[in-house]
């Protein structure tokens, strides 16, 4: 059972990052982006590998995604012309993922991972977020704060920006 949710998780990565190249729209490859990240945090969890589930959501999904939607927004890409692609980099953007994902599945029929029992030699999930929350609250707290910081800058200059677009 555990086999068949890590394969969910992972075909609707590939399937998500596939639809991240090829969308026009800016704002919808962002949006499969988040879907990727997310869906490879799934992939993270199902190997029991709950830390690195949870900083693929913390990291990526709230603040790199974030970022790029932000950057959407602020340079408004809509007003871009996109130019035309030759043959070669629309080749290499499909065989590349393509030799990648059949040299993983090689590796993987040839060595298949057995997820471990339990957390050997390092911090249990709880133990880590009790850690976080506690002995590490205040840096935590700074993160925080630097984080609103920077989104409530980047409301603002997007505001100055369609303020002086409309005149």
């Amino acid at each position: 059972m555990t086999f068949a949710i890590f394969l969910l998780f992972a075909l609707m990565a590939v399937f998500s990052a596939v639809m991240v190249i090829t969308r026009k729209n800016a704002m919808h490859s962002v949006l499969y982006l988040a879907f990727t990240v997310l869906s490879v945090a799934g992939v993270f969890f199902t190997l029991q590998a709950e830390y690195l589930g949870a900083i693929q959501i913390l990291v990526y999904g709230g603040g790199i995604v974030v970022l790029y939607i932000f950057v959407i927004i602020i340079v408004n890409l809509d007003e871009v012309v996109p130019g035309r692609r030759k043959l070669m980099p629309k080749v290499f953007i499909f065989a590349w993922p393509a030799l990648l994902a059949l040299q993983v599945g090689f590796l993987f029929l040839l060595n298949r991972p057995v997820p471990r029992e339990g957390p050997e030699g390092g911090l249990e999930f709880r133990a880590m977020a009790e850690m976080l929350f506690t002995s590490y609250a205040l840096p935590f707290e700074i993160a925080s704060v630097l984080l609103l910081a920077v989104l409530i800058g980047a409301v603002l200059v997007a505001k100055r920006r369609l303020s002086r677009g409309s005149d």
